[in-house]
């Protein structure tokens, strides 16, 4: 990368940095063109839903690059100048020039672990509730590894308070840490249901990694280190952050709530599909019969025809 004093061009930056850069400039000229739709077309209630939508879903992954590409070294100047041009509607090419670096971000690298330790979650809840769900498939009715399961919500714990320390301690800003931290039900659902898929011993094995003691090992290395190194800044520390990722538990609840509306659509969509086979296969007389009412068709001509007296026992 070229000194800090002079310009760069686009096509001189690491692969990965010309991509992430890119990556900006197209969400952000999506974003631009959408709300562009918005104001100068009529559009009906759903459709203005659906764009606003769309909208918040192109705005989410511009911050969240954004955000990966602070950590990765990029200039903040540059990932301004990405994004304005996205907007703007100016093209972005090789031989863009990029502006001399305002000023340098260090310790930005700790991003990314944030939202690595954020996803990570996710997927432990996700693990956590697709397994119970298997086991009582089986029909193993209570946790049969208990020491392991005890370890994984430790490593949960350890997670979520690296995550929220080290977003104070490089003083991520509000609407950053909103972005990094929100967890939907859609994505909880989405990871779930994707480990509904594994088979039981594939799941256990997956849960189990989730569930190592070096995990949690780990995690206390880490922030040692970040305690060592906020002795040297003058970020301080927020214990609002607390507020802004759910607490492991929650997660926890939020996957078994979701994995159960999964599972109960899936048994009525089984019902019906099955009452649709029997009357596809049933023939027209027997169902017509089946679904006749003495009551309401002829008074008990059906009854008395069905159970005619046969006279007098012999």
């Amino acid at each position: 990368m070229s000194g800090p004093n002079t310009d760069t061009r686009v096509g001189d930056l690491p692969r990965e940095h010309a991509a992430l850069l890119r990556e900006i400039h197209q969400l952000a000229a999506e974003s631009a063109r959408l709300r562009h739709t918005m104001h100068t077309d009529r559009l009906s209630a759903a459709d203005s839903t659906a764009v606003l939508d769309q909208l918040g879903h192109l705005d989410r992954e511009r911050e969240l690059t954004e955000i990966a590409a602070r950590s990765q070294g990029i200039p903040p100047s540059w990932v301004d100048q990405a994004r304005q041009a996205g907007q703007t509607g100016r093209a972005w090419t090789d031989e863009q020039l990029l502006g001399a670096p305002t000023r340098q971000q260090t310790g930005r690298r700790t991003v990314k672990r944030v939202i690595a330790d954020t996803a990570q979650l996710v997927d432990m809840a996700a693990i956590t509730a697709a397994r119970e769900h298997l086991l009582t498939l089986h029909g193993i009715t209570s946790e049969p590894e208990p020491a392991a399961a005890q370890q994984l919500r430790r490593n949960m714990d350890a997670l979520w308070t690296r995550a929220t320390r080290t977003a104070a301690a490089i003083g991520m800003s509000g609407r950053e840490r909103a972005r990094a931290f929100t967890i939907t039900d859609e994505h909880v659902r989405q990871r779930t249901e994707h480990y509904l898929h594994y088979g039981l011993d594939e799941l256990n094995a997956e849960w189990r990694n989730h569930a190592s003691p070096a995990v949690a090992a780990s995690v206390r290395r880490s922030l040692s280190s970040l305690r060592r190194d906020a002795r040297t800044t003058t970020t301080p520390s927020n214990p609002d952050l607390d507020a802004d990722l759910p607490k492991p538990a929650e997660l926890r609840d939020r996957a078994r709530a979701v994995l159960g509306e999964a599972v109960a659509a899936d048994h009525a969509e089984s019902g019906h599909a099955t009452e649709a086979a029997i009357a596809a296969a049933m023939p027209d007389q027997l169902a017509h019969d089946l679904d006749t009412d003495a009551s309401t068709d002829g008074g008990e001509a059906t009854t008395t025809e069905a159970y005619r007296d046969a006279g007098p026992d012999p």
